[in-house]
C-alpha cells in the first residue's frame, strides 16, 4: 500500500491521517488528489481492461504521463474518455462522437500512418463537435512533438523566503469554531424564548387554549367518576327517574369529552408545527448567512451532521415538546383537582398516605432510571450517520456502479446499521426493564393503597348501614374514591413519565443548541492578529506576506506576496495538494488570513469553483445564479439602460441566449427550453456543467474572475475559446490550472512548489 501511494505521490497522507481513522476523503482531498487515489486503486487491482472516464483531468501533465506509462507497463488496455490531446500518444484508436448520432474511428498503423474506418460522421463544422475535432487533429499529428517544451519563457521575479539552517517555521494557528456549551437549563430557557417570545402571540394563545382544554377534560373526568358512584346509588335505591336523568347527563358529558380529546390532539399538532417553523427559521437565519454553513462543516473541528439536526431532529424535538406540554399540564391539573377531592372524602390522613406512597415510589423510580437523555442523543446521532451513508450512496451512485462497489457499500451500510441496531436493542432492553418496575409501582401496586383508603373511609363513615340510602351513599363514595385514587395515581405516573420524556428530550435540545451555538460563533469575525490586514481596492488584488494555512494547521505557502492589476491575469500552478484552491479560500474569506495584508475589491469578483454546482431551477436560473430572476431582470435593464420594465424578461432571455452561444451550449435551449427543471447534474456532462459555470461568469461580467480548475473537463480549443472570450470582455482572471494551453492568456505565473510553504512568482514572456 505504501508503494502504491508513492507511485501517485500521495505518501504524505500516511503522515497526515491516522491509519485506523475513518475519514470523509471527499471533503479532505482536492479533486486532483482524489483522482490520484483512483490511479492507486487501478494499480492495486491490475485489470486487463481499464475504463478511464476523465480520470486525469485535474492532475499535472507529468503525473498524467507517468500514470499512462505505468498502466502500459502493466499490460492493461485502456479505454479512455478525455479531451486531453497529450493522451493521444498512449492510445492506438480514437473513436470520435458528435452527439447527434455520428461517429468516426481512426486507427494507428505500426508505421505511424493512419486509416479511417467508414463512419457515419457527416459534418464536423458545428461548434458542438469541436471536442472531437481537437482530439482527431492531435491524433493525426501525434508524430509531431506532443510533449515538446511549452513555447514560452519565464522570468523569476519573486521567491518564497528562504529559511536559515535550523530555523523553525512558526505556523500561525487557525482556531476552530469554539464555543462554551451552555448547561441544559440555559439551553432550555433559550429554546422557550425562541418558541414563545411572549404569551400574547399565536403560540401563546395556543398554549392557553391547550391549558383550557386540559382543565375542561379534567372536570369532565371528575364528573364521570362521580357519575359512576351515583349510578350504583340510584340502582340500590331503585330510583328510576333519577337514573334516567343521570343517563341523559352522561350522554352530554360523553359528547363533550368526544369534542375535547380530538381538539386537544389537533391543537397539539398545530402547536408543534408552529414551533418547528420558528425554530427552523431561527437556525436558518444563522446557517445561511456569512457562509456559516461552510464554517460548520470545515472549521468546527468535528463532524456536525447539520442536515440531520435541521430537519429530522427539529421535527422530533418540537413534536415531543408539544406532547410534553400537554402531558405536563394535564397531570398537574389532575393532581391539584383530585387532591382536593381526596381531602373531601378521606381527610388529611388519606391525602398524607397517598402522597407518602407517591413520593417513595417516585424517588425509587428516579433512582433506578437510566440516562435516557444520553441514550436518545446517541441514537439520533447514529440515525444521522446511517442517513448520511444513504445520502452518499445516492450522490455517488454512478461512480459506485462503475466500480461494481455494491457489495462493499452494502457491507459499510450494514456496519452502520448494525451499530444503530445494537444501540436500539440496548435502549429497548433498558426501557423494558424500567417499564416493568414503573408499571408495578404506578399502576399495579396502587390498588392496595386504594383498598386501604376505602377501608379507612368505610370505618370512619357514620350512618345506619341497614338503610338503603346509607348503603347507596357509601357505595357511591367508595366508587368515587376508587376513581379519584386511580386518577391520582395516573397523574403521578404521568409526572414520572414526564421526567423520563424530559431526559429523552434533553438529548434533542443539546443536539439542536450545540449547532445553534456553533452557528452563532460562525457569525462573528474570526479574531486575527493585528498584523493581519484586509484592505479594499477596486483596481487590484494583492497578497503581501500572507501565510496560507489550512484549518488542520498545515502551512501551504509562507509569506506569499503577489499582486494582480486589471488586465494582467495570474496563472496559479503547482502539484495537487499544494494549496492552489486554498489561496482562493483566503481571498474569498472562507479561511482567515492571520498574517500580512490581503487587498481586494469590495465587489466585482466572481468565483467559478472546481466542482461545478447546478442549482435547483430552470436553465435560466443556472446562468443567473445566485441572482433571482427579478434581480437578473433589473441587472439587464441597467445594462441596456432601459426603463420599460415590461421588456425586461425578453431582454434577459435574449442576453442569456447570447451567453449560451458564446459557451457553445445553445443546443441546451433548443433541447430543454428556458423553463424546464430537470436535475441538471444528471442531465449535463461534467464538461457541459463547467461551460455553464463559465456562462455565469460572462453573465455577471465582473472585473476579476477567480477560476479554480473550472475548464479541465473541456477540450483544449473550447477552453482557449472561453479564455479568449473572457479576455475580450475585459475580465481579469486568476486561474488555478494544470493546463499549459492556458499560459498564453496570463501575464504572471504563481507556482506553489511543494505544499510545504515554498512558492515562486514568474513573469510570463510570450
Amino acid at each position: 500500500m505504501v508503494d502504491l501511494l508513492k507511485n501517485v505521490d500521495l505518501e504524505y497522507l500516511l503522515e497526515r491521517y491516522p491509519l485506523d481513522k475513518e475519514v470523509n476523503w471527499g471533503d479532505e482531498l482536492s479533486l486532483g488528489e482524489q483522482q490520484r487515489l483512483g490511479m492507486a486503486r487501478l494499480f492495486y487491482h491490475k485489470p486487463k481492461f481499464a475504463i478511464l472516464d476523465e480520470c486525469t483531468s485535474a492532475v499535472t501533465i507529468d503525473m498524467e504521463e507517468r500514470f499512462c506509462k505505468k498502466v502500459r507497463a502493466m499490460g492493461t488496455s485502456c479505454i479512455t474518455i478525455s479531451h486531453r490531446p497529450a493522451l493521444v500518444a498512449f492510445h492506438n484508436i480514437v473513436l470520435s462522437l458528435d452527439g447527434e448520432g455520428g461517429w468516426d474511428v481512426q486507427h494507428r498503423r505500426d508505421d505511424s500512418s493512419f486509416y479511417t474506418e467508414e463512419s457515419e460522421l457527416t459534418s464536423l463544422e458545428t461548434e458542438r463537435k469541436s471536442d472531437a475535432l481537437t482530439v482527431q487533429r492531435a491524433f493525426m499529428n501525434s508524430n509531431a512533438s506532443l510533449r515538446s517544451k511549452d513555447s514560452y519563457s519565464t522570468k523569476v521575479i519573486a521567491n518564497s523566503p528562504k529559511l536559515e539552517t535550523g530555523q523553525a517555521v512558526r505556523t500561525p494557528v487557525i482556531p476552530h469554531l469554539q464555543c462554551s456549551p451552555r448547561p441544559l437549563p440555559l439551553r432550555a430557557a433559550a429554546m422557550l424564548k425562541i418558541l414563545v417570545p411572549k404569551l400574547l402571540d399565536k403560540q401563546g394563545g395556543q398554549l392557553l387554549s391547550v391549558a383550557l382544554l386540559i382543565f375542561s377534560r379534567t372536570v369532565i373526568s371528575d364528573r364521570i367518576a362521580s357519575l359512576n358512584g351515583t349510578t350504583v346509588k340510584f340502582v340500590l335505591e331503585q330510583d328510576k327517574a333519577a337514573f334516567v336523568r343521570l343517563v341523559g347527563v352522561s350522554v352530554l358529558q360523553s359528547a363533550a369529552n368526544s369534542f375535547v380529546a380530538p381538539s386537544l390532539r389537533t391543537l397539539t399538532s398545530r402547536l408543534a408545527l408552529g414551533w418547528r417553523i420558528r425554530l427552523t427559521n431561527h437556525l436558518l437565519q444563522y446557517y445561511l448567512r456569512k457562509n456559516a454553513f461552510y464554517k460548520v462543516f470545515n472549521m468546527s473541528g468535528k463532524s456536525i451532521d447539520a442536515d440531520q439536526r435541521l430537519t429530522l431532529d427539529v421535527d422530533k424535538l418540537t413534536t415531543d415538546l408539544a406532547s410534553l406540554v400537554t402531558g405536563m399540564v394535564k397531570p398537574l391539573v389532575d393532581i391539584l383537582w383530585f387532591t382536593w377531592r381526596m381531602k373531601l372524602l378521606s381527610g388529611r390522613r388519606g391525602v398524607g398516605i397517598l402522597y407518602a406512597y407517591m413520593l417513595l415510589g417516585l424517588g425509587f423510580l428516579r433512582a433506578i432510571s437510566p440516562d435516557f437523555g444520553h441514550l436518545a442523543s446517541e441514537e439520533q446521532e447514529l440515525e444521522g450517520t446511517f442517513r448520511f451513508m444513504h445520502s452518499r450512496l445516492r450522490t455517488h451512485a454512478e461512480s459506485i456502479a462503475f466500480f461494481g462497489g455494491g457489495s462493499r457499500e452494502k457491507a459499510m451500510v450494514e456496519a452502520k446499521f448494525m451499530k444503530l441496531l445494537n444501540h436500539s436493542k440496548v435502549l429497548l432492553r433498558k426501557q423494558w426493564l424500567y417499564g416493568i418496575v414503573d408499571d408495578f409501582v404506578t399502576k399495579q401496586l396502587p390498588h392496595n393503597v386504594t383498598w386501604g383508603l376505602s377501608l379507612l373511609y368505610a370505618l370512619e363513615h357514620k350512618g345506619d348501614r341497614a338503610l338503603t340510602s346509607t348503603q347507596g351513599e357509601l357505595a357511591h363514595a367508595l366508587r368515587f374514591l376508587a376513581s379519584v385514587v386511580s386518577q391520582s395515581f395516573i397523574a403521578f405516573g404521568d409526572i414520572l413519565e414526564l421526567h423520563k420524556k424530559f431526559l429523552e428530550l434533553s438529548g434533542g435540545i443539546n443536539r439542536i443548541f450545540e449547532l445553534e451555538e456553533i452557528l452563532r460563533v460562525a457569525q462573528k469575525d474570526t479574531p486575527v492578529p493585528s498584523s493581519a490586514i484586509t484592505a479594499a481596492s477596486d483596481e487590484i488584488i494583492e497578497f503581501h506576506e500572507v501565510d496560507i494555512v489550512t484549518p488542520s494547521q498545515k502551512l501551504l505557502a509562507r509569506k506569499l506576496s503577489c499582486s494582480v492589476v486589471q488586465g494582467k491575469s495570474l496563472l496559479l500552478t503547482g502539484p495537487n495538494g499544494t494549496g492552489k484552491s486554498s489561496v482562493f479560500r483566503v481571498l474569498r474569506d472562507l479561511w482567515p488570513a492571520f498574517s500580512g495584508r490581503v487587498t481586494k475589491p469590495s465587489e466585482g469578483m466572481f468565483h467559478v469553483p472546481q466542482s461545478p454546482y447546478t442549482s435547483l431551477g430552470t436553465l435560466r436560473d443556472q446562468i443567473i445564479y445566485p441572482l433571482s430572476r427579478e434581480e437578473a431582470e433589473m441587472k439587464i435593464l441597467s445594462l441596456y439602460k432601459a426603463s420599460n420594465r415590461s421588456s425586461a424578461p425578453e431582454l434577459l432571455d435574449d442576453h442569456l441566449k447570447t451567453v449560451l452561444v458564446n459557451v457553445r451550449l445553445v443546443y441546451l435551449l433548443e433541447r430543454e427550453g428556458w423553463d424546464s427543471t430537470p436535475n441538471w447534474e444528471d442531465v449535463l456532462s461534467l464538461g457541459e456543467q463547467q461551460r455553464l459555470g463559465m456562462a455565469r461568469l460572462f453573465f455577471h461580467h465582473p472585473k476579476f474572475g477567480i477560476l479554480d480548475e473550472c475548464t479541465n473537463a473541456t477540450s483544449v480549443d473550447v477552453e482557449e475559446h472561453l479564455y479568449r472570450l473572457a479576455t475580450n470582455m475585459g475580465i481579469t482572471v486568476i486561474t488555478s490550472s494544470q493546463r499549459p494551453a492556458l499560459i498564453p492568456f496570463h501575464s504572471v505565473e504563481l507556482k506553489l512548489i511543494d505544499g510545504e510553504g515554498n512558492w515562486e512568482l514568474c513573469e510570463i514572456q510570450h
